[in-house]
């Protein structure tokens, strides 16, 4: 006789289709992260508070782009993933089925799911700080480390208790842009986020069947 670990996994296994383990979690933690950075301000003499924009880009594509337009304004903060990697130290136990349930307020009761543990993986992001002056330069580094008291808590669709947090600060030499000359000094943060890669989930249904789960469903 089957357990029921062994029955939970055998109607997975049926049910698996492999375009569900295409997520957009990725996509989700780089929206966040530079929804966070993109609310950073500096003062300019005149205590005139100036908005920093946050972007997309590895440093060498930015450095590309200071070389090679004139209309980009400094301050400037640039956001690129960088590796991906498994955390062994937050690995789940080595379960092969997880069962959990999710309360259903509109038919006021609860629905049992099941599905295979989350992957722990962490994610890095290199934030660089391009500015003209030692004093911008200054002024976001102190609301960047604010911003980790330790930790970051990301919000994402599936979690809220993820958290980020600075793993190294560098400073890096000033650039010369073009044909300008133009001083431009950089910083850089090495951010890691630790977080969830998670299965798909399955929904058992009262005839012992199970279908796609989706939690976003129950806020409908």
């Amino acid at each position: 006789m089957r357990s029921a670990r062994e029955w939970a996994e055998s109607l997975i296994k049926a049910n698996f289709k492999p375009h569900l383990l295409i997520g957009s979690y990725y996509k989700e933690l780089l929206r966040f992260m530079l929804s966070k950075f993109n609310n950073l301000v500096t003062l300019n003499p005149e205590d005139e508070v100036i908005q920093v924009r946050s972007i997309n880009a590895t440093a060498e594509r930015t450095v590309a782009k200071l070389y090679q337009e004139n209309n980009i304004v400094l301050p400037l903060i640039s956001i690129s993933q960088e590796v991906s990697e498994d955390d062994g130290d937050r690995a789940r136990p080595n379960l092969s089925v997880i069962s959990k349930s999710y309360w259903d307020s509109k038919r006021k009761r609860a629905l049992r799911v099941i599905g295979y543990p989350p992957r722990a993986i962490n994610v890095n992001y290199s934030v660089n700080i391009w500015t003209k002056y030692k004093e911008d330069i200054d002024q976001l580094a102190e609301q960047v480390r604010l911003l980790f008291s330790p930790g970051l808590q990301v919000v994402t669709s599936k979690s809220n208790s993820t958290l980020a947090f600075i793993n190294r600060e560098d400073d890096n030499s000033s650039l010369l842009v073009g044909d300008r000359e133009d001083r431009i000094i950089r910083k850089t943060f090495l951010v890691s986020v630790e977080g969830y890669l998670e299965y798909p989930e399955y929904l058992v249904t009262s005839t012992g069947e199970v279908k796609e789960f989706n939690i976003e469903l129950l806020s409908e």
